[in-house]
């Protein structure tokens, strides 16, 4: 009789939700339009998958430059000439990465990741799949990319230097 139980249990619970879920998508009715905000559950997760994935997959990397002022202003011209097109700077974020598409690119200067260096790294490095964040392996030297993930990393405390030419405000 328990063993019954659990086995109503798990199709009720488990078994119902992912074939109702499979039916949905299966039948076209799960909405594919950018610029819409798709529902919770599905935001929900692919937030949490993707910084999941990262977290393990930066497991061991390491940043091979130094956490300098040289370092930081040379990751700021780098996200300037590649990345603040999609991803805005202060006092000017991105149109073009903010409407009519989703997820919206990231805007940095509003909202600075709490991923960390090496996260950043892979994820400029390989792009995310399902955004239209692009992968910049071959296209930018690692050392570069590197250079824009530590300024990207050090956002909120960049030294003074730095700072002002960020945002000269």
């Amino acid at each position: 009789m328990a063993r019954r139980a659990l086995v109503v249990a798990f199709v009720l619970g488990v078994a119902t939700p992912l074939a109702a879920a499979a039916a949905y998508t299966l039948l076209g009715l799960w909405s594919v339009r950018a610029a819409t905000s798709p529902p919770w559950l599905e935001a929900v997760l692919a937030r949490h998958a993707l910084h999941l994935a990262t977290r393990r997959q930066a497991l061991g990397v390491h940043n091979p430059l130094p956490d300098t002022e040289d370092t930081l202003a040379a990751g700021m011209k780098v996200y300037h000439d590649n990345c603040a097109g999609c991803h805005g700077e202060p006092g000017k974020p991105s149109h073009w990465g903010t409407a009519n598409l989703y997820p919206a690119a990231p805007q940095f200067s509003d909202h600075p990741s709490s991923l960390s260096t090496a996260q950043m790294f892979l994820i400029i490095k390989y792009g995310v799949r399902y955004s239209a964040m692009g992968g910049w392996d071959g296209e930018l030297k690692d050392d570069d990319i590197w250079r824009a993930a530590t300024f990207l990393s050090r956002i909120r405390t960049l030294p003074p230097a730095v700072a002002t030419t960020w945002n000269p405000r």
